[in-house]
């Protein structure tokens, strides 16, 4: 009935439509079919065309004439019904929920960052032109009873004047039944108009005219209307759809049995998504990203339980499952009979039906000249007669004993509402001074006569409030507050009346519907006005236990207003974004949650308020579970983890179960082909070492390797070293060395490599790196491998990635990897908080080629107490890549000069000092041609390598 949605209208426009005037209809069958032909009822059909397009013109009793500018009509039928309470709940959730909104745009805050919010709001546009549909209609106000009835008929009935008979008296029986039900009707005496719909491609003509002629000199010529429609021969041809915009998308959802359980039907079920876990409770995901209930953890659960609801939340209500309804009424319309998503949350629609296929452009322009007929020649001389009448009675009626009376009560009775015992008490008749005042006023306020309209709103209210009818009050108040708005020349005083209107209605009526539709109008004005703060101020009043939905919207409009003030105040946006993200999430309103706490997100980041950051991404992440988006999920619940943290260590425990289950279930829906990256424990990349060389054998078992250097070994006053092996250089070699470049076997971060290292094939490389435990609670790193990648002499890659990817790998693939390149491995590590060690693993390259060391694998798990089966991740970091240093020529494939081994026999435990004493040595020479690259970047090269024994005897001396 009312539209609101997407149309970009503005204040003065959405209250024109909210109050417009209601014509009810009455059709045929044989019309309906005739308009069933293009997918649509009567009703539909004149949607598109119930604005005049040209201005009207009203003439009130003492003959002034008012231009009425885009006056709407607002036609519904005669048997629509507003839905009761469990319906219409469900209709305002379905009506949020399949919202659509993506775009956004930035807005500036003061320190040069940019916050990004929707557009526009189509889910609150469409939640407010719902909750103002399924009203019912009061009797302390008139602008939502029927004015005039429009009485439909077909050309082809047998007998059009009786079948226009008989709706006649089914239309005065509703208006004579007692006692009175709905639809209420504006007065008594109503005017009943006539159409006949005329087939344009089957139809008879001359028989359409003989009959219309017949409703004319029957019920007169001004009330009698001929309209043609489905002038389109042929097949249904394809045309713009005017009416998409107007109709209620039918939600069809055709849900699997797991969709429907895995999904919360109520507010109840949303408790974990609420709450930051302590105890371990329910929720695991599968490999879908559907989460399910169950009694005990599994290996693969998110932990979740009960601490704190929301914590500025309230006591949590215990909210009402919404009860399902097996069918609808047939007299409500086409909003109401949109099938409803049994879990409250909607799924796409079907294809939308092409509408008015049989509709021509001539079809069409008769469609707009029949509405401004049907208001030019009827509706708006039967108001102004009605006006007439309504204002003659009443001056009739105002006499010197109603003023007394009146007089008398002023000086009696209270004038303030709410301190009366029974304050909706009064009963007006319909023939009453006051309403007829209120009738007055309204027929006004919805024709556009807005000074004649305040008027006698301001005298209604005056008379209500001598009288104590509050809610009668209430209503003049508000309609006051909208008729001086409208008139272009709001005061102070009328933002007061409508203040008082919101407090009267919630505080002595305790109707908060009334108290919530008069805000959703006062901000509009208040907005228009730029009192944004003002706004905000009433959007936050009206929130409440009663209902999650309404106090959700109102908050994020309440965010906005902030975002919008002058000055801005954006941490009140922030922390009302939150307020309504929670009462989203009590609602079941998944989307609007998780996009409402990634907007306040965007200011509580990096502001240094740990805990609150803390609880925006948690709910970020659970609601990013519950909409499938694990990867977005996964990203928050890290957050959770991060060595600044100020959590305890129990609470990140649960953050870490609930993070290795989602990446489970990230890595079980087989979208990743690679092994997840954790950063759980932590590679202290400062402190990698690299040895590229092994404890060379020994010809004799007596004899003991000349070399001290290991993985652990300190490289102090390797400068001594590096001359001492320069001098011994030049003393072997036949001629003068120009550049000696020492030989280095030990890589680490302060010496690094300057040209990519070198080592053996068939010999080990050792790599040690320290791992930091960054959290709390204590975790096991488990099968802790190295990750490496190699490339042969005929540049095949080979990895050993496929042995801990999901998939796996065969017995021969795992024979093949193993004779390419052997490795140690770590079987487990246990860290206690802030834990760091050091772990030693070695490589053996088993062909020859370039061998690139990427980083470790292993399986982490947490180690909280009292769990048996701890979720556990399979996960690689990635050692830092430093770059080569040198800018020298790449002599990778260059043949090295021959390695040296030295081995030393007995010598002695004391040297004296200047005392010379005579050491044996036993140099063993190797003939190799080997190349390996990298260096603490990890790149090594390993050749074939021959051995050659040469056995000699020589004397150094050394000095004590």
């Amino acid at each position: 009935m009312i539209h609101l949605t997407g149309q970009n209208l503005s204040t003065k426009e959405v209250i024109q439509n909210i109050f417009s005037p209601i014509v009810g209809s009455i059709i045929s069958p044989q019309a309906e079919e005739l308009c069933q032909k293009n997918n649509l009822t009567f009703v539909e059909m004149l949607q598109p065309f119930l604005r005049l397009s040209s201005d009207a013109h009203f003439r009130d009793t003492a003959g002034t004439s008012v231009s009425i500018k885009g006056l709407r009509i607002n036609v519904c039928d005669v048997n629509w019904r507003p839905p009761q309470t469990i319906l219409a709940k469900k209709m305002l959730n379905e009506s949020v929920t399949s919202a659509v909104g993506e775009k956004v745009k930035g807005v500036k805050l003061e320190d040069g960052s940019f916050v990004d919010i929707p557009t526009s709001e189509p889910w609150f546009e469409q939640w407010r032109e719902t909750f103002l549909t399924v009203q019912f209609p009061s009797d302390h106000e008139f602008t939502r009873h029927l004015l005039c009835s429009l009485i439909v008929v077909s050309s082809i009935d047998v007998n059009p004047l009786e079948v226009a008979g008989q709706l006649t008296k089914k239309i005065q029986m509703m208006q004579n039944i007692t006692p009175p039900r709905l639809p209420k009707w504006f007065s008594a005496d109503t005017l009943n108009c006539y159409v006949m719909l005329h087939d344009g491609c089957s139809g008879d003509i001359g028989k359409a005219q003989q009959a219309f002629e017949g409703l004319k000199s029957t019920y007169g010529d001004h009330k009698c209307f001929l309209l043609q429609i489905n002038s389109h021969q042929g097949p249904p041809m394809e045309c713009p759809d005017p009416w998409l915009r107007y109709l209620k998308k039918h939600q069809r959802p055709e849900l699997t049995a797991a969709e429907i359980d895995s999904a919360p039907k109520t507010p109840q079920d949303m408790g974990p998504v609420m709450t930051m876990p302590t105890t371990v409770q329910s929720v695991s995901i599968t490999p879908g990203g559907s989460s399910t209930t169950s009694d005990s953890l599994s290996v693969s659960g998110i932990v979740t339980g009960e601490v704190i609801a929301h914590p500025l939340s309230p006591v949590q209500e215990m909210g009402v499952e919404l009860q399902e309804t097996s069918s609808l009424t047939s007299s409500i319309d086409s909003l109401s009979q949109q099938t409803i998503n049994p879990n409250v949350w909607t799924v796409e629609s079907d294809v939308d039906i092409a509408h008015g296929t049989f509709l021509t452009a001539g079809d069409l322009d008769n469609l707009k000249h029949f509405v401004q007929d049907f208001a030019v020649r009827a509706l708006i001389p039967y108001v102004e007669k009605l006006v007439g009448v309504l204002n003659d009675s009443i001056s009739n009626k105002k006499g010197v004993s109603r003023s007394l009376l009146s007089a008398t009560k002023r000086w009696f009775v209270t004038n303030k509402p709410g301190t009366g015992t029974n304050q909706n008490a009064v009963v007006y008749t319909n023939e009453s001074t006051e309403l007829q005042t209120r009738k007055l006023g309204d027929l006004y306020f919805m024709f556009g006569h807005y000074s004649l309209a305040f008027q006698a709103y301001h005298q209604a209210k005056r008379d209500f409030n001598a009288d104590s009818a509050w809610q009668y009050y209430a209503g003049a108040l508000e309609m006051a507050a909208l008729a001086a708005f409208m008139q272009g020349t709001p005061s102070r005083k009328t933002y007061d009346y409508m203040e008082e209107s919101i407090v009267t209605y919630l505080n002595s009526c305790k109707m908060p519907q009334f108290a919530t539709r008069a805000t959703l109008l006062s901000i509009e004005c208040l907005k228009s006005a730029k009192l944004y703060q003002e706004a905000a101020k009433q959007l936050i009043r009206m929130t409440s236990e009663d209902s999650d939905l309404r106090s959700a919207l109102l908050l994020e409009q309440a965010a906005y207003c902030y975002l919008l003030a002058n000055p801005p105040q954006y941490r009140k946006y922030a922390f009302h974004s939150v307020l309504a993200g929670h009462r989203f999430s009590k609602s079941g309103q998944r989307k609007h949650s998780f996009r409402t706490y990634k907007q306040a997100y965007q200011i509580f980041e990096n502001r240094g308020w740990s805990l609150a950051e803390d609880h925006i991404q948690y709910t970020i992440g659970r609601q990013a579970i519950n909409l499938k988006k694990l990867d977005e999920a996964s990203n928050c619940l890290a957050h959770l983890l991060r060595p600044s943290s100020l959590q305890s260590a129990t609470q990140q425990a649960f953050f870490l179960k609930d993070f290795l289950a989602t990446q489970k279930a990230l890595l079980g829906k087989g979208e990743i082909n690679d092994i997840l990256t954790i950063s759980l424990p932590k590679i202290v990349q400062t402190m990698t070492r690299v040895l590229v060389t092994s404890q060379p054998p020994v010809a004799n078992p007596l004899f003991i390797p000349a070399t001290n250097i290991t993985i652990a070994s300190a490289q102090i006053e390797e400068n001594i070293w590096n001359k001492m092996e320069e001098m011994l250089v030049q003393t072997a070699s036949k001629k003068s060395i120009m550049i000696f470049k020492p030989s280095k076997s030990l890589f680490t971060q302060e010496s690094p490599a300057t040209d990519n290292p070198r080592s053996v094939h068939g010999e080990p490389v050792e790599i040690a790196f320290n791992l930091e435990n960054t959290i709390k609670p204590p975790i096991t790193f488990e099968h802790i491998n190295v990750l490496w990648e190699f490339r042969n002499e005929t540049q095949a890659i080979f990895s050993n990635k496929p042995l801990f990817m999901v998939n796996e790998v065969g017995a021969e693939e795992r024979k093949e990897i193993d004779n390419i390149v052997a490795t140690t491995s770590v079987p487990i590590v246990h860290f206690g908080e802030y834990e760091t060690k050091t772990i030693s693993l070695k490589l053996t390259p088993r062909c020859i080629g370039q061998l690139r060391i990427l980083g470790i694998v292993g399986k982490i798990s947490s180690n909280a107490t009292g769990t048996t089966d701890a979720p556990n991740l399979w996960g690689k970091q990635l050692f830092e890549a430093l770059p080569i240093r040198s800018n020298a020529k790449d002599n990778r494939t260059a043949l090295p000069p021959s390695n040296g081994t030295a081995a030393v026999t007995t010598h002695p435990y004391e040297v004296v000092y200047s005392i010379y004493d005579t050491w044996t040595r036993s140099f063993r020479r190797l003939m190799k041609h080997w190349r390996m690259g990298g260096g603490v970047n990890n790149n090594f090269v390993a050749q074939r390598c021959f051995l050659e024994e040469n056995m000699q005897t020589v004397e150094l001396v050394a000095s004590a």
